[in-house]
């Protein structure tokens, strides 16, 4: 991949984010800058209501997702704030930063990479997920990549990691996992990460590749005292099956449209199946969840939360709600006084229907290699 220098004030190349239709574009920043992207003869501006954003160090750019892949092209400008006065602000001039993409084929073979469960760590991520080199089609990133939402400076670490794999120049998507959801700024966190209609549970549809990403939010009853009366996410779910049921409703314009050849259920947390007391919440509503995702006819379940790497075919031990096909646990972080390590998955969608899995470390070494139906 093309990596250019990145120009003064950008801490990272741009995440292209697939949402919906479209492609959400963030970019984390040293200092406050105002910001816009250009596509061929197109402008999306990062603003609240017509007014340019610069109090913040994430800007997102919402762009349709056609445009960028048809064009194979953008370039981030942006200029840093001197003095935002009423009258006469003063800014720099502009800076721009020009970059390739390549969007996901319309059929073929796809090389998606998988992590999840980063708790902040960035460099150990980026080196599992060099595994496909220039072939990768898209990123996966499924939860806990922050440690934490405590401190918004955690939040860099998923445009860190996304920068250090794709450069800024091949599709991600994301999913919220149940560490994003603790501390002060957890309620902030959608100011820096993909949402659509304000959820942080939607569809995307890229290329020959539709997914579902889902949310399942804590991993514990509401009421349970490390929460201290801070969420709400039993009615969050009931809200969550709507939403998977009106995306059924909709199959035409999802998962049976024209043209899609592979179909993802991404989810941090392992909904088909039941943890041990007191993580076996939602037992109904995650076995409903389960069996309408069956309509869909997924080619792969991608979880994350255990921190281990398993291929777990439908009907296995931990297969409890009956998944509609095999399921990926895809990242293992390693913490160790002799040092930091990381275990990610990389997974080729096959046009034949088989799917290659990989398991690799960050040192290099492939510890699984396997095709699955």
């Amino acid at each position: 991949m093309i990596t250019p220098t990145l120009p003064e004030y950008m801490l990272t190349y741009p995440t292209v984010f697939a949402v919906g239709d479209q492609y959400q574009i963030f970019m984390p920043f040293s200092d406050e800058v105002i910001v816009w992207i250009k596509v061929g003869e197109h402008t999306y501006f990062d603003h609240c209501n017509g007014v340019l954003r610069s109090r913040t160090n994430m800007h997102r750019v919402t762009l349709p997702m056609r445009v960028l892949d048809e064009a194979k092209e953008y370039t981030v400008v942006y200029r840093k704030m001197i003095d935002r006065a009423p009258y006469f602000p003063k800014s720099e001039d502009e800076r721009t930063l020009t970059l390739p993409f390549k969007p996901i084929k319309d059929d073929g073979d796809i090389n998606l990479y998988h992590i999840s469960d980063a708790h902040n760590l960035v460099a150990e991520p980026v080196a599992c997920g060099q595994f496909f080199g220039d072939e990768l089609d898209l990123l996966v990133l499924n939860g806990d990549i922050p440690n934490h939402s405590g401190d918004v400076k955690n939040f860099n670490a998923i445009c860190e990691i996304a920068s250090g794999i794709t450069y800024g120049q091949i599709p991600c998507v994301f999913a919220r996992g149940n560490h994003d959801t603790r501390g002060i700024h957890a309620e902030d966190m959608p100011d820096y990460i993909p949402i659509k209609d304000g959820k942080t549970y939607y569809t995307f549809r890229a290329g020959c590749v539709w997914g579902l990403l889902m949310d399942c939010g804590e991993d514990k009853p509401d009421s349970c005292a490390e929460y201290g009366y801070t969420i709400c996410f039993h009615d969050f779910r009931l809200e969550e099956s709507e939403f998977i049921k009106s995306v059924i409703a909709n199959a035409d314009k999802e998962y049976n449209a024209p043209g899609v050849k592979h179909r993802l259920i991404i989810s941090h947390v392992a909904f088909s199946h039941v943890c041990q007391h007191p993580f076996d919440i939602e037992q109904e509503l995650y076995r409903e969840w389960t069996q309408l995702t069956h309509q869909m006819k997924p080619d792969l379940m991608l979880y994350g939360h255990h921190h281990t790497v398993k291929i777990c075919p439908a009907g296995c031990d931990f297969d409890h709600w009956g998944q509609p096909c095999t399921a990926i646990i895809g990242s293992k972080p390693i913490f160790s006084p002799e040092g930091n390590g990381f275990v990610g998955c990389g997974v080729t969608l096959r046009t034949d229907g088989t799917k290659r899995v990989v398991f690799n470390d960050h040192k290099g070494n492939v510890l699984t290699d396997e095709v699955v139906k």
